[in-house]
């Protein structure tokens, strides 16, 4: 008879390739907190805020280049105003639109929106602050659902695996081919292994690295777990 592995969730979980469910989750809860917070800001201002009137001191064009290489342009104005009852004056950097940025020189008058009891909370553009909300909160919305399209996905690989480990009937298998897949990981060629068991049921495996795959050929028999539940076969070296 042959032994059973035992279970391990964490080896689990990583060679299921689980962990990077995780990537998703954190990229919707960021963009989602960065919708509050500018949500939170631009309320403040609708609340809160009154008009004044502010002067460009200062005006800056940053160039950064994104992962195709391509520059972008992003367009900053410094500017300065003193708030209704106060005796020193704001300071502040803020990015604007490319419009608003050309049409206005260093020493030029600006209206600007400014809480009351904090102006240091100020913007020159209302609109571009609403904008931010949306797009914060659509990138979090889209995070978020992956994250959760994502665990639903994966526990359904994992549900299967883990009832294949504990439960599932133990079989050799025969390799009767190695395909080679299109997708690379970290420039590093993928394989799937194909077999069919001793109860001639077909089966393939996880996407498998070189080291695993390519140290086998066609007529080599290896072990398989099957779940019970799904007639799905895994891999013993892949759990």
């Amino acid at each position: 008879m042959m032994q059973r592995k035992p279970l391990s969730y964490p080896r689990l979980i990583w060679r299921l390739g689980l962990v990077w469910l995780l990537a998703p989750l954190v990229f919707g809860l960021l963009f989602t907190h960065g919708a509050l917070t500018t949500l939170a800001e631009y309320r403040a201002l609708q609340r809160d805020g009154v008009q004044g009137e502010t002067q460009v001191i200062a005006k800056e064009v940053v160039r950064q280049q994104d992962s195709d290489g391509d520059a972008q342009l992003s367009y900053y104005l410094t500017h300065r105003f003193r708030p209704e009852g106060y005796t020193q004056t704001i300071t502040t950097r803020q990015r604007v639109d490319r419009g608003v940025y050309l049409g206005v020189a260093e020493g030029d008058f600006l209206p600007v929106t400014y809480v009351w009891n904090q102006p240091e909370r100020n913007t020159l553009d209302p609109k571009r602050d609403m904008f931010g909300v949306v797009f914060f909160g659509l990138a979090g919305a889209i995070g978020l659902l992956m994250a959760l399209g994502g665990a639903v996905w994966g526990w359904g690989r994992m549900a299967s695996a883990r009832r294949a480990l504990l439960h599932g009937e133990v079989r050799e298998a025969r390799v009767s081919d190695i395909r080679k897949l299109r997708h690379t990981v970290n420039k590093a060629a993928r394989y799937r292994v194909i077999w069919q068991d001793a109860a001639g049921e077909s089966g393939h495996s996880l996407p498998a690295s070189p080291n695993l795959a390519l140290g086998l050929a066609p007529g080599d028999v290896i072990v398989v777990y099957i779940d019970p539940l799904s007639g799905r076969g895994w891999w013993q070296k892949q759990l």
